[in-house]
């Protein structure tokens, strides 16, 4: 168990709520894959490869939703990988209706770099907000 991959993984989070879009790429490796793909859904599921395609996800995410609550709850260790599991709360921009869901998120941290990142949570809920 890496208590400093954990760190790293948890400063994703607090550099996230805060809104520290510069701060939160600057913990990820420049070759990131970013595994946010889905069914049906919004246009950012999908997967992005590179930081900057992370920034561009952020970009997609920020102009669609609101994050209301993010609760990073339960670590899990093995090798390099960090496995987060949580709670979040959403509001769509464009429709104002608000979802939620436990999530699961798996991170590859190298190097104190985020190098892969991977998420599962009720997307179909994402989506009905998405469209009204």
């Amino acid at each position: 168990m890496s208590d400093a991959n954990v760190q790293v993984v948890k400063e994703i989070y607090e550099r996230f709520r805060a809104g520290d879009g510069e701060g939160f790429l600057a913990l990820l490796s420049d070759d990131v894959v970013w595994d946010h793909r889905g069914p049906d859904g919004p246009a950012f599921n999908k997967l992005y490869e590179g930081k900057a395609a992370v920034g561009e996800f952020l970009g997609e995410l920020g102009a669609a939703e609101e994050a209301l609550v993010l609760e990073d709850r339960e670590y899990f260790t093995s090798g390099d990988r960090v496995v987060v599991l949580g709670f979040m709360r959403f509001r769509a921009l464009a429709t104002g209706k608000e979802w939620e869901s436990d999530w699961a998120m798996a991170m590859t941290v190298r190097d104190g770099l985020v190098t892969h990142w991977r998420i599962l949570f009720d997307m179909g809920r994402e989506a009905d907000a998405l469209r009204g």
